[in-house]
């Protein structure tokens, strides 16, 4: 049994390095030939499908985009909030908030969905802006004194 099982091995050894190089050869040829031959036809084929699809299917999309965009804005209602803190300083003004909040809340339960903290400073520069205060009096009106 030993000799068939050696005779079996050294046949599809040598059944193996003669045939399946050029199986693969014949192979690998045939599909470049096939991908040169249909490759711009499907992709002609697929343009088209796909140009035919968004055409019949573009007035549906459309409506259902609508309908979506029209209940995030009836469902959703942002609020900005915080104290902005503005001081002229040399050739400009500067900007500052620490506590500014943008808060995205349900309309209908002004339940919070989700909060931002957004700090800002913003410099503008003005380049030909001097203010010189020679003098100045600062008055503070109590409101419960009157």
């Amino acid at each position: 049994m030993a000799d068939v099982n050696k005779f079996i091995e050294q046949l599809g050894d040598d059944v193996t390095q003669t045939y399946v190089p050029t199986v693969q050869t014949f192979f690998h040829s045939v599909g470049e030939q096939i991908a040169a031959d249909a490759g711009p036809r499907i992709g002609e084929f697929m343009d088209q499908l796909v140009k035919d699809i968004f055409a019949k299917q573009s007035q549906p999309i459309r409506d259902f985009l609508t309908a979506l965009i029209s209940d995030l804005a009836t469902r959703y209602h942002p609020e900005l909030g915080g104290n902005l803190t503005t001081r002229v300083v040399d050739n400009g003004i500067e900007i500052e908030s620490t506590d500014t909040k943008l808060q995205v809340k349900k309309r209908e339960t002004g339940d919070v969905v989700t909060a931002l903290d957004i700090p800002i400073f913003v410099r503008i520069n003005f380049n030909d802006f001097l203010v010189k205060l020679e003098s100045g009096t600062v008055k503070i009106k109590d409101p419960q004194i009157g």
